[in-house]
């Protein structure tokens, strides 16, 4: 008896191979937008948390060794700036006699981003300062004052009251 062999071919054609990478194209034509998105997003929820954060350890503190804890914009820091956004960094310090002793430094960023505080925040008077038992130094800060990060159209808002208290709120 005689038997045939029958072939089997494999492989794709070159057909297969353009509907594929027009497909493949089409899919990440549609997510990238979105993956922009997602980044921008995280982006300004990373540096809100990390400014939330610095004002935490600024109150914490403050209870915790019965003094004033400050927060500032700064450059370098070593000293508080008296001008620019708090983008360019900011500094958790307390006074030690006559010696500034920073707890806490936030380099600038380095991609472009407005980081700013309003109302009394643009003044000269760019700080928040906590007092021993946890409030707003009323002296320097007023209430009702926040401070708004805007990354690439997505931002974010962080208002602080007069207890000291800490909110934030996406798209403000």
């Amino acid at each position: 008896m005689h038997r045939k062999h029958s072939t089997i071919e494999s492989g794709v054609s070159i057909i297969e191979v353009l509907i594929v990478v027009a497909i493949a194209a089409i899919l990440v034509g549609i997510a990238i937008p979105a993956f922009n998105l997602f980044i921008g997003n995280t982006r300004t929820s990373t540096i809100a948390n990390e400014f939330v954060s610095a004002l935490n350890l600024a109150r914490s503190e403050a209870m915790k060794r019965g003094t004033n804890v400050t927060v500032c914009r700064s450059t370098n820091g070593t000293a508080c700036a008296a001008s620019g956004d708090w983008g360019q960094g900011w500094m958790v310090y307390v006074m030690d006699g006559t010696t500034l002793v920073p707890l806490r430094v936030r380099e600038g960023f380095k991609e472009t981003k407005t980081f700013v505080g309003v109302g009394h925040f643009l003044g000269n008077n760019a700080v928040v300062a906590y007092q021993p038992d946890g409030r707003l130094n009323a002296t320097i800060n007023e209430a009702n004052d926040y401070f708004k990060i805007d990354n690439m159209g997505k931002t974010m808002c962080i208002y602080i009251n007069s207890s000291g208290r800490i909110r934030s709120q996406k798209n403000c």
